[in-house]
Parts: structure tokens; C-alpha cells; sequence
């Protein structure tokens, strides 16, 4: 009996040994596994000789791997834009209006301090653009999302082992002429 409770603390104590040593190399390892973050700032839409500025706002999912100083992993963005502007006059006035954007890409960087993540980023987006003629009958003339490509820049700084700040740079290049410029902040958690 008392050869079966030693060799029960014994299996407690290499189980929580292990437990230990699995949760502190996890600390240990800055910018790396699952987060979400909440971004917003400047957008610039350009196309069909209009130029639109507003404010971008949404949400970030996604998920780094460690290898050594390099960070690589998908994300997954939702956002919303208050760009809109018009052309013309008004017997011949055209708008347009951004709406959401989905994007799916990945993204790879470089841990520069224990507190610091630059990274590039790439992928797929797709927007949905209004255009329409205000005070007629029919104010939206089309409803249309357009596909592209993303590219970017950013830079992470880690508040803790959980909560960072980001900020970056985008250009996306849409279908039919389309381009958006784009400078964010952002506020997110790891898990």
C-alpha cells in the first residue's frame, strides 16, 4: 500500500513536472500560436477617376508558427470602410461606396527583439463596392465585389505574453481597376 501511494506521488510529480516545462517553454516562445485582433485607420480607395478616403475597421483571426526567429501563418480579416465619394455634377453625379472586405492570406516575420515582430503579408481579398447616382429613382445603379490580390507591411510589439499592438501598411489591387491604400492600428490577444 505504501509502495502504491510512492509510486502515485512519484507519477503526480513527473506529470506535473512535465506540465511545467510544456507551459514555460510555451511563454518562452514570443509571437507564436492563435490570435484575434481588432484593427482600424486610414483608407484610401482609387478607381473609375474617383479617390475616396474613410475609415477601415474590423477584425483579425489567425495563427503563427515558430521556426527559430521566423514567424510564418494564415489569417483570416473581416472588415467595413466608410470610404465613399462622388464625381460630377449634380445632373450627372456618380458615387462610390466601399463596403466589406474579406481577406485570406498569410503572413511571414521576423521576431526583432524579444518584443518586436516585423512581417510581410499576401493574399486574397475581396470587397464590395457601391456606385450609384443619389436623388434618382434608383440610387444604387450596382451592387459589385471585386477580387484581388494584398500585399503589406507591419510591425507587432508585444504589451505582455498575451496582448500586443500592431500596425501596418496594405495595398490591394481589385478587379476593374480598383486599388486601396491603407495605414491601420490594431489591438489583439494571443492564446
Amino acid at each position: 500500500m505504501i509502495k502504491n501511494r510512492i509510486l502515485t506521488a512519484c507519477i503526480a510529480t513527473a506529470a506535473a513536472s512535465v506540465c511545467a516545462v510544456s507551459a514555460q517553454a510555451q511563454t518562452e516562445v514570443p509571437f507564436s500560436g492563435p490570435y484575434v485582433a481588432a484593427i482600424g485607420g486610414w483608407d484610401r480607395v482609387d478607381g473609375d477617376h474617383h479617390g475616396e478616403t474613410g475609415f477601415d475597421y474590423g477584425g483579425i483571426v489567425g495563427y503563427d508558427v515558430a521556426a527559430g526567429s521566423v514567424r510564418v501563418g494564415p489569417e483570416v480579416e473581416l472588415t467595413g470602410s466608410t470610404a465613399k465619394g462622388c464625381v460630377g455634377t449634380a445632373a450627372t453625379e456618380k458615387c462610390i461606396r466601399s463596403g466589406r472586405d474579406l481577406f485570406v492570406g498569410g503572413r511571414l516575420g521576423v521576431v526583432a527583439t524579444s518584443q518586436v515582430l516585423a512581417y510581410v503579408m499576401a493574399g486574397y481579398t475581396n470587397a464590395n463596392f457601391d456606385r450609384y447616382a443619389p436623388g434618382r429613382d434608383k440610387d444604387i445603379l450596382e451592387k459589385k465585389a471585386h477580387s484581388g490580390a494584398r500585399i503589406g507591411v507591419g510591425v507587432e510589439y508585444a504589451l505582455s505574453n498575451a496582448a500586443f499592438l500592431k500596425t501596418e501598411y496594405r495595398y490591394s489591387r481589385y478587379s476593374h481597376g480598383v486599388s486601396r491604400n491603407q495605414i491601420l492600428g490594431g489591438i489583439g490577444i494571443r492564446f
